[in-house]
């Protein structure tokens, strides 16, 4: 069985890319060869973890020339003899990557959906009507990621499962790693995501600006990095909280920085089922997360919606759940067994996923 995997965002630590390994590391992969296709150079560690299970890596640039990256995903396609063609992505800009698989003969083409919007929606609108036309399957990581890019059509939901045993709570990594970050005695509020606009990030610092100035006694803890982190920090510097605020930038220890955090955020203007609020549930975090996030999200029932137009709501839903006393081991145990029976565990999911590859080659096949 061949398979290729597209994924249609940079190949780096962030949510879509957290998704794709996932499933890669704890699937079964014997009696099958999976390559990858990657919009950017990746990693060493990434290209050796690759390599070592013998996938190949293509590397062709996505944005730049469309039709350039099509012909040369073509001649990848044809030159391989792929079973399977699986794309990762958000709307129907996918037909830059499916339609290739459908000039190519590819029998089994599934698109993933991993958002419930878009950043280009008059071009997705454009490219919809041919794009329904050119995949096999459709797959989506949530009811609302597959309503928002399928419509009525059929879809398989596979849910964004975590290693559920990473994020248990653990009190000494706790410790260990607010050390780390010179936390001390302060209420930590963790934020993990690019610094691209859909996260919000502005928002995030104009409401966290506005409790520091009633309680210092807070400190905001940014994980990731992107084009608008310079900006960002700029507006740190602007406010003048830079005390209070961490940059940490890319990390690929997240469970242990969630373990370090108190309140887990996030305002973004859009998002399908994020894995990062899984992991921040499975860890026992108490999360603010904005309205338009999908309700999906609230696994374990513990989320805390809020519209993203009243700064002065998030500043008292923070001051209100810091006054919440909770053991926050027994809710990691607790909300773990939630997400488990909610179907977000890896090992399970991962299985499903090969066993309809299979399906799909074999009824193909007949």
């Amino acid at each position: 069985m061949r398979i290729l995997i597209i994924n249609t965002v940079r190949f780096r630590l962030n949510g879509m890319t957290s998704v794709i390994l996932n499933y890669y590391r704890n699937m079964d992969k014997s009696n099958m060869q999976i390559d990858f296709v990657v919009p950017n150079d990746i990693s060493t560690e990434y290209r050796k973890e690759l390599e070592k299970n013998h996938s190949n890596i293509y590397c062709i640039p996505r944005n730049s020339n469309p039709i350039k990256y099509q012909w040369r995903l073509y001649k990848v396609m044809k030159k391989n003899h792929y079973d399977i063609v699986h794309v990762h992505g958000n709307s129907a800009l996918m037909l830059l990557d499916i339609l290739p698989a459908k000039m190519a003969n590819i029998p089994i083409r599934i698109v993933h959906s991993h958002n419930t919007t878009c950043s280009h929606m008059k071009v997705h609108k454009i490219l919809l009507p041919i794009f329904k036309k050119c995949y096999t399957h459709a797959f989506a990581c949530g009811r609302d990621a597959g309503k928002w890019l399928f419509g009525t059509e059929q879809f398989v939901e596979l849910k964004n499962g975590i290693d559920l045993k990473k994020y248990k709570f653990n009190p000494s990594i706790r410790d260990q790693y607010r050390k780390k970050i010179n936390a001390g005695s302060r209420v930590v509020i963790g934020h993990i995501g690019n610094f691209i606009e859909q996260k919000n990030h502005t928002f995030l610092l104009d409401w966290y600006a506005e409790l520091i100035k009633e309680d210092t006694n807070y400190f905001l803890l940014l994980i990731s990095d992107g084009v608008l982190m310079e900006l960002m920090k700029k507006k740190v510097h602007q406010l003048g909280i830079g005390n209070n605020v961490l940059f940490l930038g890319k990390t690929t220890e997240v469970q242990n920085y969630l373990q370090a955090m108190d309140i887990f955020v996030l305002p973004s203007l859009h998002e399908g089922l994020p894995v990062v609020l899984v992991e921040a549930q499975a860890s026992g975090l108490p999360c603010v997360v904005a309205d338009t996030v999908s309700q999906e999200a609230d696994i374990t029932g513990s989320l805390k919606f809020l519209p993203i137009t009243d700064r002065k709501t998030w500043v008292k839903t923070i001051k209100d759940f810091v006054k919440l006393q909770y053991d926050r081991g027994e809710k990691s145990i607790e909300w773990q067994k939630k997400i488990s029976v909610a179907g977000y565990d890896i090992t399970q999911n991962a299985n499903t996923m090969r066993k309809l590859y299979i399906n799909y080659i074999n009824k193909d096949s007949i």
